[in-house]
């Protein structure tokens, strides 16, 4: 019988071994998992930011952790929700340890006072969700699946005059925009209009029937982010675009973890609906991608995440050879 017991995030041992039960769960099964690594969760356990409020959980028997659970609860910005990530290792399933966690996450997600639970699964692409042991075991639990996205990646290097093709291909369709790229935090000046796209992107991207608001970016916001993922080591690649009169028009961010050597996150890619149709998007992830060629040649892939209905953005990432490995399932429960 399974004991649920909260982990310190200070205490090395055991948050040790509550990571190996989450990485082993959290990477069984897949073809090309991304898991975060434990210098990363470490620090998001340790230095909560504002967006959420997380906590570990272990799941152990006879003195073994069997299970791991990740619990967030959001922000001012959505009080009714809560984030779950339930693991455990394939040697330990079947027998209630799962179960366990997520009754005891439901009963966090009550406490605080949170309606809704989110969770997500990922699901490789010939699979069904009902099928897969993940998404399975949360759909015979009460989750729906809300939301998909494919995830993609994308084998590095990618030849630097492709790269470049890339952007100049695209040159005659943007007179009098100005593309700039920078490594680290965002110029000076440069985070009130980061922020607005990032707002922007928060409001346009797919989203399915996922309850909740959108965050609203403000400049205080951007730079207590970069802060904040600086200190869990991730250096940031990120290229803007802005019109014929100044104003910002697209944005594009590329993540380089310090402690998952060989692997790249590619977060926000937005271009404002005014300036769309233009080539933009394009000419800004090809930017990050040879500064990214640059600065960390030893990186291997890059992993994005694309919703079916985004189908620019999906023909964009084609382009580029990025592949489908994956499905990414967002899951819901409503009380």
């Amino acid at each position: 019988m399974a004991t649920i017991e909260r982990v310190d995030p200070h205490d090395g041992a055991a948050l040790s071994a509550w990571y190996r039960a989450l990485r082993a769960g959290a990477s069984a099964g897949r073809g090309s998992p991304l898991v975060a690594a434990y210098e990363e969760l470490r620090s998001s356990l340790r230095e909560p930011g504002s967006a959420a409020q997380r906590s570990a959980w272990a799941a152990v028997d006879g003195g073994a952790v069997v299970g791991s659970m990740l619990f967030a609860l959001h922000g001012r910005e959505n009080p009714e929700l809560a984030d779950v990530d339930v693991n455990v290792p394939a040697e330990h399933r079947g027998r209630g340890y799962g179960g366990a966690l997520l009754a005891h996450a439901e009963r966090l997600a009550r406490k605080g006072g949170r309606r809704v639970l989110l969770a997500e699964a990922f699901v490789p692409s010939a699979c069904a969700p009902e099928e897969h042991p993940g998404a399975g075991f949360a759909l015979r639990r009460g989750f729906q699946s809300v939301h998909r996205e494919d995830h993609l990646v994308l084998e590095l290097p990618v030849p630097e005059e492709r790269l470049r093709a890339f952007v100049e291909r695209t040159r005659g369709r943007r007179p009098g925009y100005r593309l700039s790229t920078w490594s680290g935090g965002c110029p000076d000046g440069e985070a009130a209009a980061v922020a607005a796209m990032r707002t922007a992107m928060e409001r346009a991207v797919p989203c399915g029937d996922l309850q909740g608001e959108p965050r609203v970016w403000d400049a205080e916001r951007v730079r207590a982010v970069e802060a904040r993922t600086r200190r869990q080591g991730y250096a940031s690649i990120a290229s803007m675009a802005r019109g014929p009169g100044g104003e910002p028009a697209g944005y594009s961010q590329l993540f380089v973890p310090e402690h998952n050597p060989g692997e790249v996150y590619q977060d926000d890619t937005v271009v404002l609906e005014p300036h769309r149709g233009r080539g933009l998007g394009e000419a800004l992830k090809a930017l990050n991608l040879l500064r990214l060629r640059r600065e960390h040649p030893d990186r291997a892939r890059v992993h994005t995440w694309t919703a079916a209905v985004n189908p620019s953005m999906w023909e964009i990432n084609r382009r580029f050879g990025f592949r489908p490995v994956e499905v990414a399932h967002r899951l819901q429960k409503v009380a």
